[in-house]
């Protein structure tokens, strides 16, 4: 992989309960609300791609992401819940996951993708991630084979036991994508970083 950082994965499901999940081992954190997998009553704004459905589930599923400017390239893992409520983590490095409870491309709410920054062999997918800056394309491409395109408007670091997951997870009126990986120290006695790092991008064709 080229270009210019840092997994702990969250989950949220009608239901469900929902906490974090460590990257490079797992460390369970405090429960946290779930976020609807339901349309909520909000007005949709336009987005520079086109309109914006309601549902989620009315979009095609993203199948691949590209992020030119750290030289990523993945195609894109489902993730779910685990049997305890615990969100899936990519079982392979190399690649980035979609959590499938959340948005698509197209539809209003957050798209989220999650990678592992690191591994025991060395970096991981999304181990540049904190190299992005405003303006930067992501694109992720949808199983009828379009493309959505988004430019990253901010990055933030949060610590895992103070992660603001109806913030990053709750609905949106704008089609908006999330990023997520690992950052902070490593914590050898629970095999996790201590932060999360949120790469926001908002859709513009």
């Amino acid at each position: 992989m080229t270009g210019r950082g840092p997994l702990r994965t969250l989950a949220a499901t009608v239901g469900a309960l929902v906490v974090l999940t460590g990257c490079a081992g797992v460390a369970q954190a405090p429960a946290v609300p779930a976020v609807p997998d339901r349309p909520v009553p909000v007005t949709p704004a336009p987005a520079a791609g086109g309109a914006v459905v309601a549902d989620p589930r009315a979009a095609p599923e993203p199948t691949s992401v590209a992020v030119p400017a750290i030289g990523v390239s993945s195609p894109l893992l489902a993730l779910g819940l685990t049997a305890d409520g615990a969100a899936e983590v990519p079982a392979e490095f190399e690649r980035a996951g979609w959590f499938t409870g959340g948005g698509r491309p197209g539809a209003r709410g957050p798209t989220v993708l999650l990678g592992h920054v690191d591994s025991t062999d060395g970096p991981a997918v999304f181990y540049d991630l904190r190299e992005l800056r405003p303006g930067d394309v992501v694109e992720v491409t949808v199983a009828d084979g379009t493309v959505a395109r988004y430019a990253v408007t901010g990055t933030e670091r949060f610590a895992k036991d103070a992660f603001p997951t109806a913030a990053v997870f709750g609905a949106t009126a704008d089609d908006v994508l999330r990023l997520v990986t690992c950052s902070g120290e490593f914590d050898r006695g629970a095999r996790s970083y201590t932060d999360n790092l949120v790469v926001t991008a908002q859709r513009t064709g």
